[in-house]
């Protein structure tokens, strides 16, 4: 298992989606991975420290955990099937081990909640990750494309 740290939530604006970019803790590569909306600005809430009067979904699911006596011990993104991302989250409930089955973005919002690990499967990095520059140059030339495709042959030569 590859210990990873969330690193920042974007937002692609090509696919209306959020991406929550995981790094190991070398800071050496970067995996991306699209989540909702709604996740994403669940996850980037906690990474701002924002707070709010009344419990969200994922400050809910902190609430039950502890109330249940539970401990997550910590979340890990296990599998990739036809481009979905699967994870688990690990528990101690009344002395036993617990795995649900999750989506990433659900263990991460939880995860950073509780102050658990966040981990992928080796297999899941190797095959999914990028080095980190690799993936900032790739982003920069899709933006650029993008930035093309809907330009006009009058727009173009334009400043």
């Amino acid at each position: 298992m590859i210990n990873v740290r969330v690193e920042d939530v974007n937002f692609d604006q090509g696919t209306q989606m959020g991406v929550v970019l995981l790094t190991d803790l070398e800071g050496k590569r970067i995996l991306p991975i699209w989540v909702g909306l709604f996740e994403a600005q669940a996850i980037l809430f906690k990474l701002k420290q924002m707070h709010f009067p009344r419990p969200l979904t994922y400050d809910l699911m902190k609430n039950l955990v502890e109330q249940l006596k539970g401990k997550v011990d910590f979340v890990l993104i296990s599998n990739v099937t036809e481009n979905t991302f699967y994870a688990e989250i690990h528990l101690h409930c009344d002395g036993e081990e617990v795995v649900l089955d999750s989506r990433p973005s659900d263990a991460v919002a939880l995860a950073l909640r509780v102050n658990a690990g966040i981990y992928v499967s080796e297999e899941v990095f190797s095959e999914h990750s990028w080095v980190k520059e690799k993936f900032v140059e790739y982003q920069k030339s899709e933006f650029y494309r993008r930035v093309i495709e809907k330009s006009t042959d009058e727009d173009i030569g334009k400043a």
